[in-house]
């Protein structure tokens, strides 16, 4: 096994186009028709409307490659930012729960003024016309002696479960960034396979439409059937160009580029990698999963936070709520407009109150929801084991199968290969008996051998793909497992070496 850390193409002539060692966009010339007279138009009866000329458009080229693309997403991603922020503000939750126990400090100044009946302590009813005025502060503490016990071990568990949440969405993104990438390289290994496909279909249709004129054909259908081959591999190129547009936009989207940038795969071959052995023990790697997984630690630690809650609402009942404060400043005040005397002033208060809610009735239902929600947490933990057990068998199982077919699947590129040589040599030769022109056997065989290069690149992409699906279900992320991918040793390349000069794009 050899070891490689970078996937990718770079389809025939693309390098010399990209630059091939630079993130520097290429500019393509743009392109514009010559307007049409409207006068010439107008002067016709049931004339088509006049079309302004197409605006021009740069195409701007940026190679990538797999690692760049990883790093990227790691850094600049939206979803992976408001995860790690959400983290933040959980850490500042939890620090709020933490200080709870320091008294609030307040200050500033009252003013009360009251004109009218009054009652003293005796019970006398009697008109007065007072006001006083208070100005200082002190220290103020409100606290429910079960929220300063349970409140940071609850906001703490809480946070582990939000660092848990960014892992995970961290892993899907990289994931996510992987498979656009590997898209746009299957897109790309298509292209090249087309590009290959239509140099054969061009050279069967100049040595049809020479057979036609020299008289040496077989059938006068030989020219026409070999330029509808041409025709269809030319539409498949322009659809195929189409579908790397939309890899490349995927693939921006999640790296915050621009929506314009055209990206092209920086490497120049396509190989399959692996990252996990999966022929190893299933139940092994599920354990693995199990272990690593951010989903599970998530999991458990929303479990511990429902736990904590079920306790605290079973002891809130006997645990007293405390209040403590101490005012001091200026106080004054007098009967009517008079002021009669100021001076400092002070006051201070302890209380401690217990509370039954709803004559304890209110306690009880609150205590049974929150045990409640301790199964509901519990519940979500067994079915996040399973959904991961069923990650990693099932990506495992993936893995296998695009790894039996490699072997078929080079052998039918290797028989097509052989095939259409043979059949070129006798056929374009014309090295048959009759000396005549055979263009449907060399047909038949370029339609195989285009259809086994494009089965075999699906099968490459299909098993790379599966592999970081299986290393992403086992707890890591993409960006972690590049250092140590091992490359698979195949006999035949996944594309067909094309000069550049034959580039048609």
């Amino acid at each position: 096994m050899g070891r490689n850390t970078r996937l990718g193409l770079v389809p025939f002539g693309l390098c010399l186009l990209a630059g091939c060692g630079t993130l520097e966009p290429a500019r393509a010339e743009p392109q514009t028709t010559p307007p049409t007279s409207q006068n010439d138009n107008d002067s016709k009866i049931g004339a088509k409307p006049t079309l302004l000329p197409p605006v021009p458009v740069e195409v701007e080229l940026m190679p990538i490659d797999l690692p760049t693309a990883l790093r990227l997403a790691n850094a600049s991603n939206p979803f992976i930012a408001i995860a790690r922020e959400r983290v933040q503000q959980a850490y500042f939750r939890q620090r709020q729960s933490e200080v709870q126990w320091l008294p609030d400090l307040v200050a500033g100044p009252s003013y009360l003024r009251h004109d009218g009946l009054v009652q003293n302590a005796a019970g006398l009813v009697f008109p007065t016309s007072k006001w006083n005025f208070f100005a200082g502060g002190g220290a103020a503490l409100r606290l429910h002696l079960s929220d300063a016990l349970f409140g940071p071990l609850v906001t703490r568990r809480l946070t582990e479960a939000q660092a848990s949440e960014s892992r995970t969405v961290t892993h899907d993104v990289q994931l996510e960034v992987a498979l656009a990438y590997l898209d746009l390289l299957h897109v790309h290994g298509r292209l090249a396979i087309n590009a290959d496909t239509l140099i054969h279909a061009k050279e069967m249709l100049k040595f049809a439409e020479s057979a036609q004129e020299l008289g040496t054909g077989k059938t006068p259908a030989d020219a026409p059937r070999a330029r509808t081959e041409v025709y269809q591999r030319t539409v498949e190129r322009r659809d195929l160009e189409g579908a790397a547009g939309q890899a490349s936009a995927r693939l921006a989207q999640l790296l915050l580029l621009r929506p314009s940038v055209d990206l092209l795969p920086a490497e120049t071959a396509i190989v399959p990698i692996q990252l996990v052995d999966a022929e190893s023990s299933l139940d092994d790697m599920v354990t693995i999963g199990l272990q690593n997984r951010p989903e599970l630690a998530q999991g458990r630690s929303l479990v511990d936070a429902a736990y904590l809650r079920w306790r605290q609402a079973k002891t809130d009942r006997f645990i007293p709520r405390v209040e403590v404060s101490y005012l001091s400043g200026t106080f004054g005040g007098g009967l009517n407009t008079d002021t009669l005397r100021f001076g400092a002033r002070g006051d201070g208060s302890v209380a401690a109150v217990w509370e039954l809610h709803n004559f304890g009735a209110g306690d009880v239902a609150r205590s049974r929801e929150r045990f409640s929600y301790l199964q509901e947490a519990n519940l979500h933990v067994v079915e996040t084991q399973a959904r991961i057990g069923a990650d990693v068998v099932a990506a495992a199982k993936l893995v296998r199968a695009h790894k039996r077919t490699l072997e078929e699947a080079q052998k039918g590129v290797k028989q097509a290969q052989e095939a259409w040589r043979i059949l070129r040599v006798s056929s374009f030769g014309m090295g048959g008996r009759e000396k005549r022109y055979d263009p449907l056997e060399p047909l038949i065989a370029e339609q195989q051998l285009h259809t086994a290069r494009n089965q075999y690149l699906f099968e490459v992409i299909g098993y790379n793909r599966a592999q970081f699906r299986l290393y992403t279900a086992m707890g890591s992320p993409a960006l972690c497992a590049l250092p140590s991918a091992q490359t698979l040793v195949v006999e035949t390349p996944v594309l067909p070496q094309i000069p550049a000069k034959k580039d048609e794009r």
